[in-house]
């Protein structure tokens, strides 16, 4: 990396163990390097402004200025690729998601345990560097390709990451009430975060958004967020189609809930289901888009150019899976005529 433009990381935290701990962990990188250091939001939004990061930690709850007044200021005066940083708690997790909503593009949890340090080492590099490859502030580009025409379905599965929050609260608020199709969704997050996140999403629109449940039936006109830490599948038999929420041990994977183990499981739904793969990193919802794709199903993935990361959806696209590789408006609508059909 010596001939390569490091990563510029401005690390924001009120407690010196985290800065300590998050700069550590960055100075032992070889790509990113650690800028400037803040210990309240106010510093956040001057120094922000004065160093030009290619990218912020930035915890929430802070003295002089929050978190989330310093991301608004930040986002209007000198938009930033944003990760924050946050508790795993319901608050926390709420501060999170508004977080994401005001422009933040992902998050860490912060280590509950000195021995979980590793666990955010492991976790908080790939989240830079990610959030650094941004283009950012985002160009809002209009993309006018062919757009397959809806079929008839009876399932809609939704598989994201990060970046998934924010493209949820674009496409959910438009689904309709009385639609007859559920809508399982798969978003990598922690798991006490899918409660606070099924209810802000049920606020911003008509459609009755639920965290799964283990034996929920799948109803029409209901999003169902599958809940965070453990895997989620759509089962059917004579009788009834409903969701069975399975232990993290069920597959090994490194993401829980996983979406392939999602789409996997609606094999038996063949060509009645839609499948949408949204942003994120990796290639999670590749083996499952495989699967439902020789079964024969319709597979949606979100274009690069409204993607805020275009990893999941390119591994689908370039796999030769999506039928349709479209932007997130066109994707909502594409769900809209789907579901009222």
């Amino acid at each position: 990396m010596s001939n390569e433009k490091k990563v510029r990381v401005l690390v924001v935290d009120d407690s010196p163990f985290m800065r300590q701990l998050i700069g550590n962990i960055i100075g032992g990188s070889a790509d990113l390097e650690v800028v400037g250091i803040a210990r309240d939001g106010k510093e956040a939004v001057e120094k922000c402004r004065d160093l030009r990061p290619d990218v912020l930690t930035l915890d929430i709850e802070m003295p002089v200025m929050t978190g989330l007044e310093a991301l608004a200021v930040i986002m209007r005066e000198t938009p930033t690729p944003v990760v924050m940083v946050s508790s795993l708690t319901k608050a926390g997790a709420k501060e999170t998601l508004q977080a994401l909503e005001i422009g933040a593009i992902d998050f860490i949890a912060k280590p509950e345990r000195a021995a979980n340090t590793f666990d955010l080492a492991a976790t908080i590099l790939p989240k830079l560097r990610a959030a650094a490859g941004v283009v950012w502030p985002r160009a809002a580009r209009r993309l006018e390709v062919g757009v397959p025409a809806p079929r008839t379905y009876d399932l809609v599965l939704i598989g994201c990451s990060t970046g998934g929050p924010a493209a949820l609260q674009h496409i959910v608020p438009a689904l309709p009430a009385n639609s007859s199709l559920p809508v399982v969704i798969a978003q990598h997050i922690p798991g006490t975060f899918t409660g606070p996140m099924a209810q802000r999403l049920g606020q911003l629109g008509k459609v009755k958004v639920v965290e799964a449940q283990d034996g929920m039936p799948l109803t029409g006109g209901v999003v169902y967020i599958a809940p965070g830490g453990l895997h989620t599948v759509v089962r059917k038999d004579r009788l009834r189609c409903y969701l069975q929420v399975l232990p993290a041990e069920h597959v090994a994977t490194p993401f829980r809930p996983s979406v392939d183990v999602l789409f996997k499981s609606a094999e038996e739904y063949g060509s009645s289901v839609l499948a949408v793969i949204l942003t994120g990193m990796g290639q999670d919802g590749l083996e499952g888009a495989k699967v439902l794709h020789r079964a024969g199903a319709h597979i949606l993935a979100e274009s690069e150019e409204s993607a805020i990361i275009y990893g999941m959806p390119r591994a689908v696209a370039e796999a030769n899976l999506a039928h349709g590789v479209l932007s997130l408006r066109q994707i909502t609508e594409f769900l809209q005529k789907a579901m009222q059909r």
